[in-house]
């Protein structure tokens, strides 16, 4: 590790493992205003980015691996997805079954006074089911959810996991084809992260708002989001108990479906979300929550767009919800404030980059998966639709080197 010594701030440069990215923290103690942004941390770690010149590929080989192979637990890929999905509609199964009851009994506060931070019996029961049945599909998982620090079976929570969920499964990808590198068939344990958000949009549910609910598991492969499931417990279509819409880089989207026909339980194909690629001379349409640590964005972007005739403002509940509509593509961009966490953008990334959406920072750099780092995405998000890519390079520019942003982000 080379220490290198900047004043009130220590950057630690290490591989595969950061809160900010090396072009960020060159950014942030660049020039002018940026020359006094500190954080509130004893160390600042700072990753070196991959080289593509160097590599053709953004995974290290299972070769390369630093444990000899006789250490490493390798599972297939498509089993681990599969897993996933099926686990994301057993939490869903639960949120649903127990959403009258959660809702009218006792709801606890993480922060007092900040109806974002509700918690429910739904969220602790959807917890148990999908990490205690992740962990027993895979013993070996590295599983960081929500609800708890520590992640350990529940014996009564566990329920059997399907392994062929995508065996034979056509995609649904741009014309142009899916974005994003594939993982390998089979994945090195060891370097795979799951994130749990087992109900998202809390606050949205407890105000009965049920179509903004989402129950979220996101795949990292070397710190970066692969595959994803996004559960949905109260789908639009009655004739389903829930869906689970999911992605994988490479690849594309799909969805299923636990259907309701006679009684039966089974798990069935259904149409995959229409996707809507954005194209010049469409509307701008920018959402974003109610907080009012994010409308100064949304004014920014009003008057970045304004040649365009401006933007559409749209609010909208819950992280997942947001990036759902810009996944669709009924939102263009999306911004996001600083109070959303790995567990609230894993899964959403992974599915929105595999049909070519982007997801960064408020600099526009990739958000930083490190297992043993900061949860909390510091430096806000921003999301963009599939082709709206041009507007987001022209959003993160714009708040670069806009003093009134990094005067937030200084004091968040």
């Amino acid at each position: 590790r080379d220490l290198i010594k900047i004043p009130t701030v220590t950057m630690i440069f290490r591989s595969a493992s950061s809160s900010i990215s090396a072009s960020t923290a060159a950014l942030l103690f660049s020039r002018s205003s940026l020359t006094a942004l500190t954080f509130h941390l004893p160390v600042l770690k700072v990753a070196t980015m991959p080289q593509t010149a160097q590599s053709s590929s953004l995974f290290s080989s299972n070769d390369d691996a630093a444990q000899s192979p006789s250490s490493s637990t390798l599972i297939p890929r498509d089993k681990l997805l599969s897993n996933v999905m099926h686990a994301a509609l057993r939490g869903s199964e639960t949120i649903a079954s127990l959403s009258d009851a959660a809702r009218n009994g006792s709801i606890q506060f993480k922060e007092e006074g900040d109806a974002r931070s509700a918690l429910t019996a739904a969220d602790t029961a959807a917890q148990r089911i999908i990490v205690s049945s992740l962990l027993g599909a895979c013993p070996a998982l590295n599983i960081i959810g929500e609800e708890d620090e520590s992640v350990e079976v529940d014996h009564d929570s566990r329920r059997d996991l399907r392994d062929d969920l995508v065996e034979g499964y056509e995609w649904t990808a741009p014309p142009s084809g899916a974005c994003g590198e594939e993982p390998p068939m089979e994945l090195d344990v060891s370097r795979v992260v799951v994130y749990v958000d087992p109900l998202d949009g809390t606050r949205e549910f407890v105000e009965g708002r049920l179509d903004n609910v989402q129950s979220l598991i996101g795949v990292c492969y070397d710190g970066r989001p692969v595959m994803g499931s996004v559960g949905l417990p109260f789908p639009t279509n009655k004739e389903s108990a829930t869906e689970v819409v999911f992605g994988m880089a490479g690849r594309g989207i799909g969805k299923m479906r636990i259907n309701n026909d006679e009684g039966a339980a089974g798990i069935d194909k259904c149409p995959s979300p229409d996707l809507k690629w954005h194209c010049d001379g469409d509307e701008i349409r920018v959402s974003s929550g109610d907080s009012s640590v994010v409308v100064p964005a949304v004014d920014l972007a009003e008057r970045i767009f304004e040649a365009e005739g401006g933007v559409s403002r749209q609010i909208a509940g819950a992280t997942g919800n947001k990036l759902w509509k810009v996944l669709c593509g009924e939102t263009t961009l999306s911004l996001l404030h600083d109070k959303t966490s790995l567990w609230d953008t894993a899964a959403p990334t992974a599915l929105l980059e595999a049909v070519g959406g982007r997801i960064t920072d408020y600099f526009g750099e990739p958000l930083v998966y490190d297992p043993e780092g900061e949860v909390r995405n510091r430096l806000c998000v921003v999301a963009s639709a599939p082709g709206a890519g041009g507007l987001h390079d022209r959003m993160v520019d714009a708040m670069r080197g806009d003093e009134a942003t990094v005067k937030r982000l200084k004091s968040s």
